[in-house]
């Protein structure tokens, strides 16, 4: 099931044409801790695995550099969990406009070189410990 159109195939496509190397993305997926309902314009219920599944594979298409692993759990947990590379995490559909988090998480990963600033990497670089960051967004 093609969940991108033709033009939003077309424009993924270009964005990730800047990935510089390989980039793996595992999709994991089960039962969920705390089951919501969710339903689309119409009152039609969406089956977030198989939405997730559609949307991660198509856009994992789009590059020859990227590559999709889908993992299955019996256990309850923060599924749907998309991960990019060794770290990045993103928990949820990646629907809407979060498609663009999706797709630039890959280019990120795809670099072959930082993109942060000097500044900023000098003051990761002066960081004692480990850190993680999260960062929490909503659909508006």
């Amino acid at each position: 099931m093609n969940v991108l159109g033709e033009r939003e195939s077309d424009a993924v496509r270009s964005v990730l044409s800047s990935v510089e190397r390989d980039v793996a993305v595992t999709l994991e997926l089960g039962p969920t801790a705390a089951p919501v309902t969710l339903l689309a314009a119409g009152g039609r219920e969406i089956d977030s695995a198989a939405e997730t599944i559609a949307l991660v594979e198509d856009v994992c298409s789009l590059s020859d550099r990227v590559t999709l692993e889908v993992v299955e759990h019996d256990e309850p947990g923060p599924w749907p969990r998309t991960t990019i590379g060794p770290g990045l995490h993103y928990l949820g559909m990646p629907l809407g406009y979060e498609l663009t988090t999706l797709v630039h998480g890959i280019v990120e990963a795809g670099r072959t070189a930082s993109s942060l600033s000097a500044a900023s990497q000098e003051r990761l670089a002066a960081l004692d410990r480990d850190v993680a960051i999260d960062v929490y967004v909503t659909p508006t």
